[in-house]
């Protein structure tokens, strides 16, 4: 591991200062924590088919991994990517009854901050995290392939097995735009207005795997 000499020449006065201070801060900035899990369904309503009104993301496997820099003691600059190989169905109108139509591969990458909320020294690290990002969707058969802007917010807990080693938990809402339909808004006084709304695919997902610091 290369250390630059204005870092070394922090570092001993900092060893000057408080030893027992720079074997809690630690040299380590990096982190890289691969992981596999579980993605929720999420669907959007349809407004421009007769028989279809609504289309779903299926739930399926996810796996991929979070990459993470030290900037504070608790904070770190956080790149998540994240892969559901899953499908997209739609449903009869009619009958309620939903029908796979097509196989999709959606990666998502998010970018943005994750605050843990106990000291470097302590092994067992709850954390509060979030970032903005895109999801791009891989579709199957002649279904055009699609970029849309998504985020996530969530948290979890990591725990250190050693300096170098961990093991990391981790929950998140993770809604991806879907498409504008026609809709009312009201606001807190009770006037209400037809507009356009947003429409999400508001899936969950909730992973598990280790963490490599260096």
């Amino acid at each position: 591991m290369r250390i630059s000499v204005p870092l070394l020449c922090v570092g001993l006065i900092c060893l000057a200062a408080s030893a027992p201070a720079k074997a809690q801060y630690g040299w380590e900035k990096w982190e890289v924590a691969p992981f596999v899990g579980f993605e929720t369904s999420g669907s959007v309503p349809v407004t421009n088919s007769l028989t279809v009104d609504r289309l779903r993301v299926n739930s399926g496997t996810s796996f991929g991994t979070f990459l993470d820099y030290k900037l504070t003691e608790n904070t770190q600059a956080e790149l998540m990517w994240n892969r559901n190989t899953t499908s997209f169905s739609e449903r009869n109108a009619a009958t309620g009854i939903y029908s796979k139509v097509f196989n999709s591969d959606i990666d998502q990458f998010h970018f943005g901050l994750l605050y843990m909320l106990r000291n470097d020294e302590k092994k067992l690290r709850p954390f509060i995290a979030g970032g903005l990002g895109f999801t791009h969707n891989s579709n199957s058969g002649n279904n055009s392939d699609r970029t849309a802007f998504s985020y996530g917010l969530g948290g979890g807990v990591k725990y250190y097995l050693s300096r170098h080693v961990g093991l990391r938990g981790d929950a998140r809402f993770v809604p991806t735009y879907g498409n504008r339909t026609p809709g009312i808004i009201c606001d807190p006084f009770g006037f209400c207005a037809q507009t356009r709304v947003s429409n999400y695919f508001k899936q969950g997902n909730f992973t598990g795997g280790l963490i490599f610091r260096f």
